[in-house]
């Protein structure tokens, strides 16, 4: 029997069905007809993995972080966040991309340093939002997108937890 999972990133939430044979692993999206066989497999005790899909190699740097994950796969990085699929957790991403808000969430517990944006500003993909220092380093924080942002919840000097809201940003 198959497990769903819904998978979210940026900019998008899908549903992927995942079955154990016994022997193999199988993967689809959730509106493909056809299965792909998997395997992944740990690279020593480091976060380095070597996926197999249909027998080609893909190499896969998976680092777990608060509030998801990240994969690196060659030059390319890729953030998200894997839950069990729940007809409310996909009905509430499917909303989130329609209403096309973001929720920009403190990736650390740290003290803002700077917020560089207030609300009713446009801010293109990339734009500084705000920096964080954490381990007296100072971390800025991007928009993931263009859009405008909504809400500034902080201010200079307050304390944040990882997975506080910073700052809301409407796309588009």
């Amino acid at each position: 029997m198959a497990k769903k999972y819904l998978i979210r990133s940026e900019d998008s939430a899908v549903a992927y069905e995942v079955e154990h044979d016994g022997e193999s692993t199988r993967v689809r999206r959730e509106d493909e007809e056809e299965w792909t066989r998997v395997e992944l497999h740990r690279l020593g005790d480091s976060q380095l993995y070597l996926l197999m899909l249909e027998h080609r190699p893909v190499e896969i740097y998976l680092e777990r972080r608060r509030g998801g994950s990240r994969a690196t796969i060659g030059r390319h990085a890729f953030d998200f966040n894997v839950e069990r699929w729940r007809p409310q957790a996909a009905k509430l991403a499917v909303q989130q991309m329609q209403t096309g808000v973001r929720r920009i969430v403190a990736p650390m517990t740290g003290s803002i340093v700077e917020v560089r944006c207030r609300p009713g500003d446009r801010v293109a993909q990339g734009d500084v939002l705000l920096v964080i220092e954490s381990m007296k380093m100072n971390n800025e924080l991007r928009s993931p997108a263009a859009g405008t942002v909504e809400q500034v919840a902080v201010s200079g000097g307050q304390r944040v937890n990882a997975g506080d809201l910073l700052v809301s940003l409407q796309l588009g």
